[in-house]
């Protein structure tokens, strides 16, 4: 058997477990010459394949002739230019990745990565980035740029030229004052991009990560057999800072980011062991980029130290939007199983009584949410779609899948079903809306009250609101955020919020956690705040207004 042949049959075996497949595996491994890999397809195959093994090891020698196979791939993939320039952009050990990446994250990179991370290109012209780099630099220095003094490139290779173009535009961006996710947009708007040197696996310290070996996996629910209880780990600060760094390398090398790992701290972070070798970390963000009326989380979980898969919940009241993404490498494996106990975690953690999916994470304007057939992890779930024709068109397209095991919705299908959210109800006294529900809600304000113009919704609403919660501070960055966000619509109820001395106190309480305060109090305070809840239902009963579909 050729080498590429074994790293196909590996690959086809990595999720199939038994005796005869065990010694199949080993012998594969065995056998896979490292140096005779001709192509980057089977770099990648194997590449894959090795990963699973290492995240779902049938025993303890699998698990570490994969380990020790995969150690050896990467040596040799960083001792040979030709197939490291065939990799580029994979993300793959040993690489190099080139891509535009958020202002924090960049940061960040140099901060803790300076050799592996450098300035690679600008995807827009140095006329069109001048104005960029004129709103964000301090008003005294930039007025050198006008009628053609300078230009903004040569004039920080003057000032100080012994540093790079990305540190200096890094500084720049970091000492300005303008609101953080402006500053994200106009960094964003220049088109930075950078090359990372993928340098070692992202895994977790191995002080964290006790070994489960498979005999099989679970591909289908376990009726009436409770998850065992999450075991809650405590971190030191340095602990919790290499917990980030791995999920945040783990992102950047599939090209992505979600705004809870990019903008967590230490102290925001709580890492919990569950069974089958599954960990799973919630994070935070700090107050500053906090959404002003739900929770944003995020969450990162790991296979036997393993980065698997991840995503993000936005909780309000009892009720939280959540979606699972899996990586790549380890799709095929407990999906099904992991995603059950990131929900039970997430109730638990949260008290959470409802979950809700947008139409994005199951394929809507998403390819690969079409392509995995994502849909169908979530309904076998438990989640159902909202709307009447998803809802009957689910359970015609069950009703074949029981009939035929080879039978699979069609993409038009799919595509069709992902135009619902889909929802999950615990308990009968869920909260039975989101911040979405609320976002179409403060939109038939602005029309039936204001006639659609915001500048006089607005007008003065933060004082107002700020005179009668008796909020002193309602001009600092974060708390005039919160208000201006919740004015609209709290001040359409003005009369009732006047008149309720419990729910003004409440509302001051929730605004003081939600701008400086804790993230995980603000949303406990919230679950116990029913007049709010009541007052929140009956704008979105009056004013929300229908989605096109």
């Amino acid at each position: 058997m050729t080498t590429s042949a074994s790293i196909n049959k590996l690959f086809s075996i990595r999720n199939q477990y038994g005796k005869g497949k065990v010694l199949e595996k080993l012998q594969l491994l065995s056998n896979i010459s490292i140096k005779n890999i001709k192509s980057n397809k089977a770099v990648q195959t194997l590449y894959a394949a090795l990963l699973f093994m290492q995240a779902y090891p049938d025993n303890k020698k699998v698990h570490k002739q994969a380990g020790d196979k995969l150690q050896i791939l990467t040596e040799y993939i960083h001792e040979h230019e030709d197939l490291q320039y065939k990799l580029y952009n994979t993300g793959i050990t040993g690489t190099t990745m080139c891509a535009g990446f958020g202002f924090e994250m960049v940061k960040w990179l140099r901060k803790t990565h300076p050799a592996s991370v450098r300035f690679n290109s600008f995807e827009n012209d140095e006329i069109h980035i001048q104005p960029f780099v004129s709103v964000v630099m301090n008003k005294a220095e930039s007025e050198i740029f006008q009628d053609g003094n300078a230009s903004w490139k040569e004039w920080l290779m003057r000032v100080k030229p012994e540093e790079g173009i990305l540190d200096q535009l890094i500084a720049i961006f970091d000492s300005s004052d303008i609101r953080p996710e402006v500053k994200d947009e106009i960094w964003n708007a220049i088109g930075i991009n950078i090359e990372i040197d993928f340098v070692t696996h992202c895994r977790l310290p191995q002080s964290m990560t006790k070994i489960f070996y498979h005999r099989s996996l679970i591909r289908k629910e376990k009726k009436n057999e409770p998850l065992p209880k999450p075991v809650q780990v405590t971190l030191t600060d340095t602990a919790a800072e290499q917990v980030i760094s791995c999920s945040r390398m783990i992102l950047l090398s599939h090209l992505r980011e979600i705004d809870p790992i990019s903008f967590t701290a230490a102290k925001l972070i709580s890492c919990y062991h569950l069974s089958r070798g599954i960990t799973i970390v919630l994070m935070g963000m700090v107050p500053e980029r906090r959404h002003p009326i739900d929770s944003y989380m995020g969450y990162m979980v790991f296979k036997n130290g393993l980065p698997v898969a991840y995503a993000g919940s936005w909780i309000l009241f009892n009720s939280g939007r959540i979606g699972l993404n899996v990586f790549p490498h380890y799709r095929g494996g407990e999906t099904r199983f992991i995603f059950e106990q990131v929900l039970q975690l997430h109730a638990r953690v949260y008290n959470l009584k409802r979950f809700t999916v947008d139409p994005y994470q199951i394929g809507k304007d998403n390819h690969d949410g079409i392509h995995s057939g994502a849909f169908w992890i979530y309904y076998q779930a438990g989640f159902r779609p909202i709307e009447k024709k998803q809802q009957q068109m689910a359970e015609t397209e069950a009703a074949k899948i029981s009939m035929s095991k080879k039978y699979r919705s069609s993409p038009a299908v799919l595509k069709t079903l992902a135009n619902s959210r889909l929802e999950l109800v615990l308990q009968k006294n869920a909260t039975r809306f989101d911040a979405t529900d609320m976002s179409r809600a403060y939109a038939g304000i602005l029309i039936k009250k204001h006639r659609g113009n915001r500048q006089l919704s607005e007008k003065g609403a933060v004082k107002k609101l700020a005179g009668i919660l008796k909020i002193k501070n309602y001009q600092d960055h974060n708390m005039h955020f919160v208000l201006k966000s919740w004015c609209v619509l709290l001040l359409c109820k003005e009369k009732e919020l006047v008149q309720n001395s419990s729910l003004k106190k409440t509302l001051k309480t929730l605004f003081d956690l939600k701008a400086t305060g804790s993230e995980e109090s603000y949303m406990a305070t919230l679950q116990k705040a029913h007049d709010l809840r009541k007052l929140v239902e009956e704008l979105i009963k009056i004013y929300a207004i229908e989605l096109r579909q």
